[in-house]
This record gives structure tokens, C-alpha cells and sequence, in this order.
């Protein structure tokens, strides 16, 4: 029982909203990354990269194109899917999509964070900053979460100085 009035499919119908909602919110922070990605090569200073730095800056891009695709997943098969009630089917595939996208974000900001430092300050400072911004990705995408004890599934209300 998750403490609502709610059929099963009204269960469903809100778990799928409110996963979208969540997709809505990765997608719009990996689209700037892309974004910011796609036009670099367009920049004067490119052309002075070595071969390493092109090198992670291409793995950088090409693993933000295959997160938006996979950002858009769930939504296509929802779409192949749609009217055939397979909603269970479409919400466990989505949530479990959502969890490698959270990673996969994380990735992406420690990786464009690691490239850009080190085209301005060098590996050394690019796999020192990279690396901790990596670090707090981990802890603040994966280990809080887990470690977070919610005090109640409800919340309390605002005049009791609870919130």
C-alpha cells in the first residue's frame, strides 16, 4: 500500500508522469553539454588541440549523443507500445533507463569539466579537477541517495516547523 487512493493504473499513470518529468530535467542539462560540444570544433582555438585532447574531447561528444538517445529511449517505446497496456512493461524500462542516464549525466560534467581544464591548465590540473568533480558526482548521484533516511513518506505541514 503506498499510502494513496489510486488504482493500479492511476499508480502507473503518475509513476510514468513523474518519471518523464525527471527525464525532462537530465535532458535539458546533457542538450547544453552537447550543445557546448558540437559547436567547439568550431572555435579558433580547436585547431591548436594535440591528438589526445581531440581524442577525449570525440568521447566526450559521442557519449553525450548516445545519452540524449538514450534520454529519448522511453519514449519511444512508449510510443511503439501505446494503447497495447504494456504501461508496466513501459515505467520499469523507463525507471531502469533514468538510473544509467543519472550516472550517465554525472559522467558527462566531470568529463567536460576534465577536458576543459586540461586544455587550459594541463593533464595533471584537468585529472585533478575532473577527478574531483567526478568524485562528488558519485557521491551526490549514487552514495546520498542510499544513505538518505526519509522521516516519513509524508510530509509534515508547513506550521509546525517541521519541513
Amino acid at each position: 500500500m503506498n499510502g494513496r487512493n489510486e488504482s493500479v493504473e492511476e499508480r502507473l499513470d503518475r509513476n510514468w508522469n513523474e518519471l518523464m518529468q525527471e527525464l525532462r530535467v537530465m535532458q535539458t542539462g546533457a542538450q547544453i553539454l552537447a550543445a557546448f560540444l558540437v559547436v567547439l570544433p568550431f572555435q579558433t582555438g580547436f585547431a591548436s588541440l594535440g591528438h589526445p585532447e581531440r581524442t577525449f574531447y570525440l568521447v566526450l561528444l559521442v557519449f553525450s549523443a548516445l545519452l540524449i538517445v538514450l534520454l529519448v529511449t522511453p519514449v519511444a517505446v512508449h510510443r511503439h507500445f501505446f494503447g497495447q497496456r504494456v504501461k508496466v512493461t513501459t515505467v520499469r524500462m523507463g525507471h531502469l533507463i533514468s538510473k544509467i542516464v543519472i550516472i550517465g549525466v554525472g559522467v558527462l560534467v566531470a568529463g567536460c569539466v576534465w577536458f576543459v581544464v586540461q586544455v587550459l591548465y594541463g593533464a595533471a590540473a584537468g585529472a585533478l579537477v575532473g577527478g574531483l568533480v567526478m568524485l562528488a558526482a558519485v557521491f551526490l548521484l549514487v552514495v546520498l541517495p542510499r544513505i538518505i533516511k526519509p522521516k516519513s513518506s509524508v510530509p509534515a505541514l508547513p506550521d509546525d516547523g517541521q519541513l
